[in-house]
């Protein structure tokens, strides 16, 4: 979410990503680890670069170079929609839960439309649901995520819905430059088929976002919906108790940006 915002230069610490660095990415990482100076257990299949050297780094004032890593283009767009197929209902002798189940009219199905998900009767609500196009020959799937917030988030948040275009492999070229220790990646320079491995990734990754909004569900709030709430609030200034269209990129944001890390 931070990198969609304008003049930011906010980064993101690539040790939250399970590298042992210090080093930053500033901007959308894409769906790639990139390789640290110093070498990543991930890549340890790599020749020792000469900057692995602490006598070689101690003479060199400073420098950059670019490779090319493999990553994910995709494009996440979110609106305010009238309706859900997120449909709520009650667990029998318990009233601090709350049934969670969808349906997928004219659509394909993402997850089993079996039993009600359980999750926290709150206050503040988010709820979570998937679906995917019916692919023709030589097309791939487009995905719909649909959120939709209960009680006052009914009022705050509503019914938001997604649209997750056919995600592909993608090479990326990503600058280091060593004075600020910080990774840019630049535009892409080419694609690829995904293939169907791909495509079960993207499902899997899916099944994941689902578990991460219902896990992110207290009795008080729901994370993920507060840490969109908070900065919009913080860096955008927007009102945090009504729905604004200016949150609807930083859902789209956080949603590619998991989806994507998750792959």
């Amino acid at each position: 979410m931070i990198s969609t915002i304008s003049n930011d230069s906010e980064s993101l610490d690539l040790g939250q990503l399970g590298a042992n660095s210090s080093h930053h990415f500033l901007g959308p990482v894409r769906g790639i680890l990139p390789i640290d100076p110093n070498g990543l257990d991930a890549f340890n299949t790599l020749d020792v670069s000469p900057l692995h050297d602490a006598q070689t780094r101690a003479v060199i004032l400073s420098y950059n170079y670019t490779l090319d890593h493999q990553g994910l283009a995709s494009n996440v767009s979110c609106i305010y929609d009238t309706q859900s197929p997120i449909r709520f209902s009650p667990i029998p002798a318990n009233t601090l839960l709350v049934g969670v189940n969808g349906t997928c009219d004219g659509l394909a199905h993402v997850f089993v439309n079996g039993d009600p998900s359980p999750t926290s009767n709150s206050n503040n609500t988010l709820t979570f649901w998937a679906c995917k196009s019916i692919p023709t020959a030589g097309e791939r799937p487009f995905y719909y995520i649909y959120l939709r917030g209960r009680v006052e988030y009914a009022a705050t948040i509503g019914n938001i819905t997604c649209t997750v275009s056919p995600t592909q492999p993608a090479i990326f070229p990503v600058m280091y430059q060593s004075k600020t220790g910080i990774f840019l990646t630049k535009e892409l320079i080419g694609t690829s088929e995904p293939g169907k491995i791909t495509s079960l990734f993207i499902a899997r990754a899916l099944i994941g976002l689902r578990s991460v909004v219902l896990q992110s569900q207290s009795l008080q709030s729901n994370q993920v919906a507060e840490s969109v709430v908070t900065l919009g609030g913080q860096a955008l200034r927007l009102p945090p108790f009504q729905k604004n269209e200016a949150y609807l990129p930083l859902y789209a944001a956080m949603i590619q940006g998991i989806l994507v890390n998750q792959v």
